[in-house]
């Protein structure tokens, strides 16, 4: 790490960066994707599947990918079939409206009753947790929801487009298509059972006679847990499914340059080591102020989640907003800041090196920065 000005680093350039590109390449290289510019994209019924990071251009380290999609306030269909994986850690994340998650958890840990199903309501910022041999499904629950979803190791893109009705375009880029839905995709009823079977070569197996419930009480299932009233405590070990509701988990306030917040949501231990995943809030960048240069061991991602995000990488400099998603490979240094008053990302790291900005934080209770 080394720190530069930042009028060295800011050039308004009258041509578009060649970080941008359109769709995830196939091979590790620095690249930025707008929000629902992907040419990737397939629609499965009315959800619609976007792939900003895919195994390929994380070097199979992670994969992140979105899914739009509106309620279906006249059927209880799922968003999934219920499933669980041998392989693969998924998280969910939710950027807009709001969706219900499920999950059930195969083995018992530290003497936790393994058969009892957890549900929580998740809206924006909410996140949730699902390691491998754990049982989930999904149900969207307002007409523009969009669910973020990081999955470690990398992968898992040909699932989709193997369920796929077809490939997804609109000139205007919109979420999703307002239609009626014309297919169930991969709601309640289910593929059929040759197609069950097929689907165990992408790592999903079927959950036929799990029973999502739907005794929710303030948003989550058992009752009581505090579910956006109490703080959300990251589990000490691996291999269990839990929740962190928005800004109500472990706080760390960093005053290297500026303010950043830092809320981690996964750790290298309940990543086991292979991803860390979490949210960093930032004030305006001091316009007299240095900036931070970062060069990590691991492949980066950063999404914007709430204000503006500006980068440099590679010398290469590009503006980021809401759903905007940045690919900064391992050894590739780069710089990141905010030019307005408050911004926040999410961030993907490969391994356990992470946001450095942990290292020389502090412990904090708040989900802003200080007055001055």
């Amino acid at each position: 790490m080394f720190i530069i000005t930042t009028s060295a680093l800011i050039n308004i350039a009258s041509t578009r960066s060649p970080l941008y590109v359109d769709r995830a390449p196939n091979f590790v290289r620095p690249y930025i994707i707008e929000h629902y510019a992907n040419a990737q994209a397939v629609a499965i019924g009315q959800q619609v599947y976007r792939f900003p990071v895919t195994g390929a251009s994380s070097g199979g380290a992670f994969s992140l990918l979105s899914t739009s999609s509106p309620s279906s306030p006249s059927s209880p269909a799922l968003g999934v079939l219920p499933h669980h994986h041998q392989s693969y850690h998924e998280n969910f994340f939710c950027l807009k409206g709001r969706f219900q998650l499920w999950t059930s958890d195969a083995v018992a840990v530290a003497g936790v009753d393994s058969n009892e199903i957890q549900a929580r309501l998740l809206t924006v910022g909410d996140y949730g947790s699902v390691p491998q041999n754990t049982t989930h499904t999904f149900q969207i629950q307002d007409p523009d929801t969009e669910v973020v979803g990081v999955i470690s190791p990398g992968g898992f893109k040909e699932l989709f487009f193997f369920l796929a009705d077809s490939n997804y375009t609109a000139s205007t880029q919109t979420p999703y298509a307002p239609v009626a839905a014309t297919s169930n995709g991969s709601g309640s009823a289910g593929p059929p059972p040759e197609v069950l079977q097929q689907l165990q070569q992408f790592d999903v197996y079927a959950e036929l006679d799990f029973n999502p419930r739907r005794d929710l009480v303030n948003g989550s299932a058992p009752a009581g847990i505090g579910w956006h009233e109490k703080m959300d405590i990251i589990p000490a070990m691996a291999g269990r499914s839990y929740f962190v509701a928005k800004d109500h988990g472990p706080k760390f306030l960093n005053r290297d340059t500026g303010y950043q917040i830092v809320q981690p949501l996964v750790t290298p231990t309940t990543g086991e080591g292979r991803f860390t995943q979490g949210t960093i809030t930032m004030s305006l960048h001091p316009s007299n102020g240095s900036l931070l240069m970062h060069t990590l061991a691991s492949h980066t991602a950063f999404e914007v989640l709430e204000g503006a995000l500006w980068i440099s990488i590679s010398d290469e400099n590009a503006t980021l907003i809401t759903g905007d998603v940045a690919l900064v490979p391992g050894n590739v240094t780069f710089a990141y800041w905010s030019e307005v008053a408050f911004t926040k990302v999410m961030y993907v790291s490969a391994g356990i090196e992470g946001i450095v900005l942990l290292g020389s934080a502090e412990q904090w209770g708040w989900p802003v920065f200080p007055v001055e």
